[in-house]
């Protein structure tokens, strides 16, 4: 005789499983189209203040880094880094995505020989060579940056900082900087004698050490959170039994 209540623990386990199998993929497909908040939501806060005035603060959002140096050369950098290297061809997402950094030859316009390791760009180039910086706004509001070369800010030749230039790189856009773009002297390598750069954490940063740092522009206008759309929806609707609000 068929026992029903033999049957059920085996009918729960298998329910239990399947239900948690469900909304493990629902969040992860969820948080696939999950948009960048910039936490401007006055309820929101951001290493500990308002979100909205986090948005002012003088701390950049993201400092992408790139070391160069003479091709070979870049290979005692790898190995004193002890990472394995990622080859980039042009643009490279460079920290949480907020933009992309890339490096090009003025004379011929190719992209340079690039590594992403050690979460920083290891570029190749050879001393007196002319190189154009790429980047790319990959967010829906306007960055502010500063970039730091061999320890000189670029619109100023003063000593770098991460202080707010005048920079400014709008939504889901691309600027080439090179000579034609920025009042001093045409980028050009250097010779590099160390493998210093790579660990250098100061805004100033030395010969050999390229720094871009970024923030939400102080005039970038707050976006209002939106409802998830049904379309984000999990399988059979067991998630949200709401429509939660998500950020852009």
């Amino acid at each position: 005789m068929f026992n029903l209540h033999a049957t059920m623990p085996l009918f729960s386990d298998r329910y239990a499983a399947l239900l948690s199998i469900t909304l493990l993929t629902s969040c992860a497909a969820l948080s696939g189209h999950l948009r960048p908040a910039w936490q401007q939501d006055s309820n929101l806060t951001y290493q500990g203040q308002p979100a909205a005035e986090a948005q002012h603060a003088d701390t950049p959002h993201l400092v992408a880094r790139a070391c160069y140096a003479e091709p070979q050369r870049i290979s005692q950098f790898i190995t004193r880094l002890n990472d394995v290297p990622d080859a980039v061809r042009g643009l490279c997402s460079m920290g949480d995505g907020t933009l992309a950094l890339g490096f090009s030859d003025v004379t011929t316009g190719r992209w340079l020989d690039a590594r992403l390791c050690g979460g920083q760009l290891l570029v190749g180039g050879q001393p007196g060579q002319a190189y154009s910086i790429h980047l790319q706004n990959k967010t829906p509001l306007p960055l502010d940056l500063a970039i730091g070369i061999d320890g000189k800010d670029i619109t100023t030749g003063q000593e770098a900082n991460w202080r707010r230039s005048t920079l400014r790189l709008e939504a889901k856009q691309t600027i080439i900087l090179n000579h034609s773009y920025v009042p001093v002297a045409p980028f050009l390598f250097r010779v590099v004698q160390s493998d210093y750069a790579l660990f250098d954490t100061r805004p100033k940063g030395s010969i050999g050490l390229i720094q871009v740092a970024a923030w939400l522009s102080r005039t970038a206008p707050s976006l209002p959170s939106e409802k998830i759309r049904r379309s984000q929806f999990p399988p059979l609707n067991l998630l949200p039994v709401e429509s939660p609000e998500q950020y852009r």
